[in-house]
């Protein structure tokens, strides 16, 4: 196989890691929300125009869990019940994603940013712990830079680096940033199936079993909806407004902050998150053994553990 090749095919499983829970069949968005959603009833909220669909359970101050680039809600679903019995637990759909809308914007870093933003506005939360993965710790960090008065703490689960693309240890991550022309990759995600799907998932984790049958189906079927390609791709190209105008911040943030890493990720490896610490002023640092990049939903016992006890200041 020459580079070429080599380079296409790696594409196609770029699009698929990114973009394992979206699609691009041409179906209606009608989200059905007479359905338990991670065993909770889901809500909708209008924000700017938009809708957002989100779960609420348990009392006391709020929390707000906010899921990675192409995922859900239902990646918080061993967070809910145990953060539930101290705090009220909101799981949102970030935009774009899960049961969200999916309107034909450019999703920017700022539009994630201010919707979260906009969302605790509507539910008239003074502040709140975020505690987010990936993109979601991303959008975190965000709203701590824009909007410190809203944060109270933050928790950041394999978050977003300074330099993310040179950062990243998976080829088909960095293949995904950087990769042109972009209709190739649209191609691959339009040929992309269950299979890829479950092999590109099973490069997240250690634990392999954790990628059954029901699992894919979750993943799949949101694949399905309009309006999730043009997410994952304007999403994608502008993840260079993080670097540019979020990254170089990241040591201007001074609410209290818990870095969260698996110390297996292959995705960015734990240096990363090590380095993501040392960025943030008076943070604290926790290594989960044997967890890859989704921490919280492959080491949930540990990473809840780590949770509560900086939030609570005592271990539970």
């Amino acid at each position: 196989m020459n580079i070429c090749s080599m380079k296409t095919s790696a594409a196609v499983v770029a699009v698929i890691m990114m973009g394992w829970m979206m699609g691009c069949a041409p179906k209606p968005f009608k989200p059905d929300l007479t359905h338990t959603y991670n065993r909770i009833q889901p809500k909708a909220i209008t924000v700017d125009g938009y809708q957002l669909v989100y779960t609420v359970t348990g009392n006391g101050p709020p929390i707000i869990l906010l899921h990675g680039f192409g995922a859900q809600g239902w990646m918080w679903e061993y967070q809910q019940e145990a953060l539930a019995k101290y705090f009220t637990v909101y799981t949102l759909d970030l935009l774009g994603h899960g049961y969200s809308d999916r309107p034909h914007i450019a999703y920017t870093p700022d539009l994630f940013i201010d919707s979260v933003k906009g969302f605790m506005t509507e539910l008239e939360m003074t502040r709140a712990t975020l505690i987010g993965n990936s993109l979601g710790a991303g959008v975190a960090m965000g709203i701590a830079l824009n909007y410190p008065h809203l944060t109270d703490k933050l928790v950041l689960i394999g978050g977003f680096p300074q330099g993310v693309s040179e950062k990243a240890a998976l080829m088909a991550y960095r293949v995904f940033l950087r990769f042109e022309p972009v209709f190739l990759l649209r191609i691959g995600f339009h040929l992309s199936g269950k299979g890829l799907l479950r092999s590109t998932l099973e490069k997240l984790v250690v634990d392999k079993s954790l990628i059954t049958d029901d699992v894919i189906e979750r993943a799949y079927k949101f694949r399905k909806l309009a309006g999730s390609a043009h997410a994952l791709f304007s999403s994608r190209n502008n993840i260079r407004r993080w670097e540019e105008h979020y990254a170089p911040r990241i040591p201007e943030i001074t609410t209290p902050t818990l870095v969260v890493w698996g110390t297996e990720d292959p995705l960015f490896p734990i240096p990363v998150g090590e380095e993501l610490h040392q960025q943030i002023p008076n943070s604290k640092f926790r290594g989960i053994k044997g967890a890859g990049h989704l921490t919280m939903w492959e080491k949930p016992e540990e990473t809840n553990a780590a949770i509560l006890e900086f939030r609570l200041g005592k271990s539970k």
